[in-house]
């Protein structure tokens, strides 16, 4: 499926609406065929602003869908998409692989309507305030720790995923919203985030090398 696969109302729609709660509850609307390439999907988000394609790419690997590599390829994306914020690109590219990459139509229409009314809640709550972290230099400072959840996500490390695609949604609902407190809050996410996932690499390693020595005892006992 292409962007041109869309009916132009529905594309206009899609491309004009800035709450995200909406846009998830809508997918079906929006999305048509069995499958959703990625490049589709990035393609009309591209239209709707930046804070609002962050969140989509971060989705995915908030909420995986299972048996899919969701976080390698979504990581990858939001992590050129962060890089090409960085440097003041004026068109934001994805590479063709990431863009051919597709999803199954009825898990990404389902868990768009699962999720929308909580989105809904946390959109009640935001509101213009702190302009200063939520606008336009806020995009290229937001960009190195986007950067950095990004790599997080695409590296294989166990219950890795959650906490920096977490604080990527909270700096997406921010930008969208222009919601300073919001930005603050994936902050305080993006430390946590960082905390958890080096103590799961450290203690991963020390179990590593306990279960290495504890074999290389036992093998040396016969």
């Amino acid at each position: 499926m292409t962007i041109e696969d869309m009916s132009s109302p529905a594309a206009a729609a899609f491309a004009r609406e800035r709450s995200a709660s909406t846009l998830l509850a809508n997918l079906g609307a929006v999305l048509e065929g069995e499958r959703i390439s990625v490049g589709a999907f990035f393609d009309a988000l591209g239209k709707s602003g930046l804070g609002l394609t962050i969140l989509m790419l971060a989705l995915p690997s908030f909420v995986p869908i299972p048996g899919l590599p969701t976080g390698v390829v979504f990581g990858a994306a939001l992590a050129i998409l962060s890089l090409q914020v960085m440097i003041g690109a004026d068109q934001l590219l994805l590479p063709g692989w990431i863009r051919k990459f597709s999803l199954p139509r009825d898990p990404v229409v389902k868990g768009g309507a699962w999720i929308a009314p909580w989105f809904r809640k946390v959109e009640w709550m935001l509101r213009p305030r702190l302009h200063g972290l939520s606008g336009r230099t806020a995009q290229f400072v937001l960009a190195l720790p986007i950067f950095v959840h990004a790599v997080m996500i695409l590296l294989p490390i166990p219950l890795g995923n959650q906490l920096p695609a977490l604080a990527v949604i909270a700096f997406a609902f921010g930008l969208i919203e222009r919601d300073g407190i919001a930005i603050l809050v994936g902050a305080v996410l993006s430390v946590i985030a960082l905390v958890w996932n080096t103590a799961i690499v450290f203690f991963g390693a020390e179990l590593g090398m306990i279960v290495y020595r504890w074999a290389s005892h036992a093998t040396g006992l016969f």
